[in-house]
């Protein structure tokens, strides 16, 4: 009896068009939306010389300096600045016409002069710095010991690397996984309209349909679980066709450890299924307020997780780490990033414990409702 209530609940739910749309199909149209709008976000980018004027009035054999070490970075495939030569008329007009990110004018001391704040105007400030502290010492040194000018100069040349960045995995990072992480964990709360719709199938006072199913002599729990599970089977094949879309469809990288991911999927979908169970068993209210319900909390987890923007994630994480480890959507999500980008398992593991104890909670305290409930008549 169990298996035959579960295989024709199966059926029923593929024809129930907005289930499908919106835990199948919405799920794979968004992330189609999410490549298209985030597919540059990882990409290298390439670096440009930066346009500058120098004028070129040289009057002392320090202003000749500087023009030189200009001359140096501006020459080779690698170069820093792309230099014009000019006087100083002709530098401020291609500082009005803005073909030049800055002018430098050498003098006493050595003038800047830009039109705006930005990037290539502080990489010009802190050049024209480091090069006067570098020329006060060489200065210095040749005034007390000029025996040692060849050794600072040669020094000075060198670059040198203070700090090491290390990166915590060998992996290649890209922000634009958040989004995707984010997604899925909503999709697997999305499996929540699943578990509103089966406890409200069995909820006599609700609906006439509802009414019926109570009529029969098949056990109203028995009758429940073949529908969950059914519900949670469905829910799970849309989720691993979204799994697959983004992966191959897509081309997002998840790492190799596919059946950790499997694994999260599927604790998520029932978690899902098991949340929007327990809050249509606890609100007497109308089937439209609970699927408002339930939209909000998983539209707002994912939101808290990421998958709008990105840097929201780590926002709550440092600010309000309570509400990321309440949220199951984080949860979801911090548990599929922990197999991309951490060598150790215990992250992965210790996000997974939470999602089930969520789970049994919602699933414990579902029965327990669903089980002690009367009707007079039907």
């Amino acid at each position: 009896m169990f298996l035959h209530l579960y295989k024709y609940r199966i059926k029923t739910l593929l024809r129930e068009r907005t289930l499908v749309f919106w835990t199948i199909l919405f799920p794979i149209i968004l992330a189609t939306f999410f490549k298209v709008a985030l597919g540059g976000i990882g990409q290298a980018t390439s670096f440009s010389a930066i346009p500058v004027a120098v004028v070129e009035d040289v009057a002392t054999p320090s202003q000749e300096a500087l023009i030189k070490t200009l001359q140096t970075l501006s020459q080779g495939e690698g170069a820093l600045f792309e230099v014009t030569f000019t006087d100083r008329a002709g530098a401020l007009k291609l500082i009005d016409d803005k073909a030049v990110s800055g002018a430098i004018i050498p003098g006493e001391p050595n003038e800047l002069v830009v039109f705006k704040s930005g990037l290539n105007q502080s990489i010009l400030k802190n050049f024209l710095e480091q090069y006067e502290q570098s020329a006060k010492l060489i200065e210095g040194v040749y005034m007390t010991h000029p025996e040692n000018i060849e050794a600072v100069i040669a020094k000075l040349n060198q670059d040198q690397v203070f700090l090491n960045q290390l990166p915590i995995t060998d992996k290649d990072i890209s922000g634009m996984q958040i989004y995707f992480y984010g997604l899925i964990a909503m999709s697997c709360l999305y499996g929540s309209l699943y578990g509103l719709e089966e406890v409200n199938r069995i909820q006599a006072n609700l609906s006439p349909t509802a009414a019926r199913m109570n009529l029969p002599p098949v056990h109203k729990m028995k009758l429940f679980m073949a529908s969950t599970f059914a519900s949670m089977t469905v829910h799970f094949a849309g989720l691993m066709i979204l799994l697959l879309y983004i992966i191959f469809g897509l081309g997002i990288q998840f790492g190799d450890s596919l059946g950790y991911i499997v694994l999260v999927i599927l604790f998520g979908s029932m978690l899902g299924v098991a949340f929007g169970a327990f809050v249509s068993s606890i609100f007497k209210k109308s089937e439209g307020i609970k699927i408002g319900v339930v939209l909000l909390v998983s539209m707002t987890g994912a939101f808290l997780a990421g998958m709008m923007i990105a840097e929201t994630k780590y926002y709550i994480a440092q600010n309000a780490p309570i509400v990321a480890k309440l949220n199951p959507a984080n949860l979801l999500s911090d548990a599929l990033y922990s197999i991309y980008y951490y060598d150790s398992m215990a992250p992965y593991w210790s996000s997974l414990l939470s999602i089930m104890a969520y789970t049994v909670v919602f699933g414990v305290a579902t029965y327990f409702i669903i089980r002690r409930r009367k009707y007079a008549s039907l």
